[in-house]
């Protein structure tokens, strides 16, 4: 029998205590994993002996960086990582949720279209004569008409006033405000800013960028490290191991869970980025110098061209590189917000009858109720009319009709978006709740209760770790490890610190958090080397 020194608690992955004491050990025990992968990695700790360190093995300092990743970032991003899943938990649910809130102005009394278009627009423009039109969504299929204008007491142009006209017996139903191009009602739009920002503005947003720009990193390093101990203890990643208790069954649940929602997680993070302030400029910058921008419609009439000619380029419009406040991919090169596209002089360059016209000639373009029809900027401009997002749908086709003669003037079929644009068209629905319905609802909402218990079972074991008398002092994982993977591998280190450099680059507040935690990081290792003289 052979005799070392093991730790009087169970080290695991997730930093250990710094007391130890004598314990027989048999040759043919199991030895203490984490023990044996800091020594044999080479990473420098009190009293570790690296001599006779594997020079060619990088599993060990691979993971014990990992480890420190996933331990420190867990520790201080989870409290973004909680406020911002809880508040998307009642996010992805509030499409529905508005559904039955806003019944009463949502339904007409019934689906019969007894009140002319021109009628319900004049209806609603009496109760605002004052307010420019901006957009009409006509009812469909029970639902009552939109009429949105533009306010400019309203907090931005992202905002607009709307009256709910019945198509059925031509009365108002309601008048309030609705929020970008997923028409958002009042509570929706305050569900929408506390996920968005807490409320407090262009600063709040930088908790919500955080969030997302860490939650994938996080999972995939939690990913490789429970890969890895289900790797050599011969278990599978997707179930939970029997038999276990305390911390250890807090880790295999918390790890487990985190390994089915991982997708989620993944797309979430794409597409809340997107839609960041930062690294979604960086995302809208990229797609308009590679040209992938969503194409949109002309406010005026285009010249005539001949077949084969390019496109007229004022067709083409660069959309916000993303909030929740902008018109993402409106169809429509009169601005982002909802509340643009008709000036307060140009009320007289159209006539409700126009309105008519423009549906019956998107209808016989092929396009889909419910649409929304924006006004002509000018005298004899063209009617814009795009579909409404729907679930279950490819995407929105837009065109514009000569009110005159309700010909199609131009035409931009969703098939012909590029790539990109289509990707991220679809990437926003989902992530809003509408790209498959209910079914995505509930999705995200799994999602989201997926995060909010992952990040407290990780401090959980946190706590269950914490500094105590009787346990000693905790520590985190041991650091080092990007040393010595530059000294084993100088060259795949240097790459992969510059590819890292560059999505820190590509998503800012990543970049300079990760900046931050290293430099705190070596702060702390220096006032420790101090200490120990």
């Amino acid at each position: 029998m052979t005799t070392t020194t093991r730790h009087s608690r169970d080290e695991d992955e997730d930093g250990g205590v710094a007391t130890a004491t004598p314990t027989p050990l048999t040759s043919d025990s199991p030895a203490d994993t984490r023990t044996a992968d800091i020594t044999t990695a080479g990473i420098h700790t009190a009293g570790a002996n690296t001599a006779d360190a594997d020079t060619s093995d990088i599993r060990g300092p691979v993971r014990q960086l990992f480890l420190r990743l996933h331990f420190y970032v867990g520790l201080l991003v989870g409290p973004f990582l909680l406020v911002a899943a809880v508040s998307g938990f009642f996010y992805a649910l509030a499409p529905t949720i508005e559904k039955v809130v806003y019944t009463d102005q949502l339904t007409a009394a019934s689906a019969a279209q007894n009140v002319p278009l021109p009628q319900q627009i004049a209806t609603a423009r009496n109760a605002h004569p004052d307010l420019p039109v901006s957009r009409i969504v006509p009812g469909s299929d029970g639902a009552t008409t939109r009429v949105l204008f533009g306010d400019g007491s309203l907090p931005s142009e992202s905002h607009s006033r709307v009256v709910f006209v019945d198509p059925s017996d031509g009365a108002i139903r309601g008048d309030t405000v609705q929020y970008g191009s997923g028409q958002a009602l009042p509570l929706r739009t305050w569900l929408s800013g506390v996920h968005r920002s807490l409320h407090l503005g262009e600063a709040g947003r930088l908790y919500s960028e955080l969030a997302a720009s860490w939650l994938a990193p996080l999972a995939l390093a939690g990913l490789y490290l429970w890969w890895g101990r289900t790797r050599r203890a011969r278990t599978s990643v997707l179930k939970s191991t029997p038999g276990l208790t305390g911390r250890a069954r807090q880790r295999s649940r918390h790890a487990v869970l985190g390994t089915w929602a991982l997708l989620g997680m993944l797309v979430l993070s794409a597409t809340g980025l997107t839609w960041s302030a930062h690294a979604g400029q960086r995302v809208s910058d990229l797609r308009t110098a590679m040209g992938w921008t969503t194409p949109t419609l002309s406010a005026h009439t285009p010249e005539p061209t001949r077949p084969g000619s390019p496109p007229d380029p004022a067709a083409e419009g660069h959309e916000g590189h993303g909030s929740h406040t902008a018109d993402h991919g409106t169809g429509t090169s009169a601005g982002t917000g909802a509340g643009v596209g008709v000036g307060a002089d140009t009320d007289a360059a159209w006539t409700p009858d126009g309105a008519r016209v423009a549906l019956a000639g998107a209808g016989a373009a092929g396009l889909t109720e419910p649409v929304q029809l924006t006004p002509p900027a000018g005298d004899g401009g063209p009617w814009r009319v795009q579909e409404v997002r729907r679930s279950w749908t490819p995407g929105p086709d837009a065109v514009s009709i000569d009110a005159a003669t309700g010909a199609v003037v131009q035409s931009i079929p969703f098939s012909s978006y590029p790539a990109a644009a289509r990707l991220t068209d679809w990437g926003i629905r989902f992530h809003m709740g509408f790209l498959f319905g209910l079914a995505n609802q509930l999705l995200l909402a799994a999602v989201a209760a997926a995060i909010v218990v992952v990040t407290i079972r990780g401090y959980a074991m946190w706590w269950m770790r914490r500094p105590t008398r009787t346990r000693g002092l905790a520590r985190p994982p041991v650091r080092g490890a990007v040393l010595e993977l530059l000294r084993r591998r100088p060259v795949g280190t240097l790459v992969g610190v510059t590819v890292v450099a560059a999505i820190g680059w590509a998503v800012p507040l990543l970049g300079i958090s990760l900046a931050a935690f290293l430099v705190l990081d070596a702060f702390l290792g220096l006032i420790a080397r101090r200490a120990r003289g």
